[in-house]
């Protein structure tokens, strides 16, 4: 059977015997040498300035705290070791040192470093940088100070033009322009007349912030969108038609028997001399009409009346018509002369052994 003796220690035993004795190494003790002898015990460091640290197989007697030299017969400064880090000052106590810290540093010795970035002073986004005894602040864009506290006013140097509204904004402005005008500063005219808003060949005037249209002739309305009626005023009389034109008007003087711009002039019928022998044109409305002389009939007068059609001349009397103009220079009792003041009627010439009126005056219906 296996033994127990922790490996490189000694280990005795009886053959056939089930036991077995360990032989420790100087400093340690026990059925299996597991025990530390404390050399302390016995108190060998007799004088009471000193105190025993035990260790293995001996002791060690070292002076008790604040005491130094061979036989502790003096006492030591707590300070002169420097356990104060960070150029702190050491201030020596009963037994014990305090370490007062220079700015910017905290712990027992002084050797932590105060985050001053703890308590976040940076403002408005920025990023802090602990250092000693301070922080620096790396602003972001538009904002400036020592913790970044100032908003840049990009307004100050008023770059918006023309009365343009500017707004301070996160590391940027924005300009609200006045009517008119455009662009990031309001420097840019807005040309209104660009979109072409005046009509049927009008002219666009740009102004500040509005157009105006002059209209060609025959247009009016804001954007000359209304085509002037020239046919409103009734330019055309005596019932003609009127035709809306571009600035203009055209009377249609059909079957009205005006004519003219307005139809204004009644057409003179009678001026192409319709009636004949004579007669007198008398004008009327679309027509005229024949006043003709006795003697004469139909629509023009052109319609000589036989008077002696009818016979009128008695027991082989010849008759004459008036209006025969062949017969004036050339027979008796007719004069030299034809008018058709006259022409109405007929002469008989009577055989010999009768006797009568030689004429015989019919009126004629015109």
């Amino acid at each position: 059977s296996s033994v127990s003796c922790p490996a490189d220690w000694i280990c005795s035993g009886t053959a056939g015997l089930l036991e077995y004795k360990c032989i420790c190494v100087p400093g340690f003790t026990g059925t299996d040498c597991d025990i530390d002898i404390n050399e302390c015990e016995s108190n060998p460091c007799k004088d009471p300035r000193f105190e025993c640290v035990d260790s293995v197989d001996g002791y060690i007697c070292k002076c008790q705290t604040g005491l130094n030299g061979d036989s502790c017969q003096t006492e030591s400064s707590v300070c002169s070791s420097q356990p104060c880090l960070n150029n702190g000052t050491c201030v020596e106590g009963p037994g014990d040192y305090t370490c007062v810290c220079q700015p910017g540093f905290t712990g027992a010795n002084c050797g932590d470093d105060i985050d001053e970035c703890a308590s976040r002073p940076c403002q408005n986004g920025a990023i802090c940088r602990d250092r000693v005894n301070e922080y620096g602040c790396f602003c972001v864009p538009g904002f400036q100070g020592y913790n970044c506290e100032i908003d840049i006013n990009e307004c100050a140097s008023r770059p918006c033009k023309n009365n343009g509204t500017c707004l301070n904004e996160m590391d940027h402005y924005l300009c609200q322009c006045s009517p008119g005008y455009t662009g990031m500063n309001c420097d840019a005219e807005i040309d209104e007349c660009d979109s072409d808003p005046c009509q049927n060949g009008a002219s666009c005037n740009d102004h500040v912030g509005f157009y105006t249209c002059t209209c060609a002739p025959g247009y009016q309305g804001i954007h000359c969108e209304v085509d002037i009626n020239e046919c409103v005023s009734q330019p055309c009389q005596h019932n003609g038609t009127c035709h809306d034109l571009v600035n203009s008007y055209r009377c249609d003087c059909s079957d009205t028997g005006f004519e003219g711009e307005q139809c204004e002039l009644d057409i003179l019928e009678c001026a192409s001399e319709p009636c004949l022998n004579s007669a007198t044109c008398v004008e009327g409305i679309k027509n005229y009409s024949c006043a003709c002389w006795p003697g004469y009939a139909g629509q023009h007068c052109e319609e000589d009346v036989d008077e002696c059609a009818t016979g009128p001349c008695h027991n082989g009397g010849v008759c004459f018509e008036l209006s025969n103009q062949a017969y004036y220079g050339t027979r008796p009792d007719f004069p030299s002369n034809f008018s058709y003041s006259q022409a109405a009627g007929f002469l008989c010439w009577c055989q010999p052994g009768f006797a009568g009126e030689k004429m015989r005056v019919r009126p004629t219906i015109a």
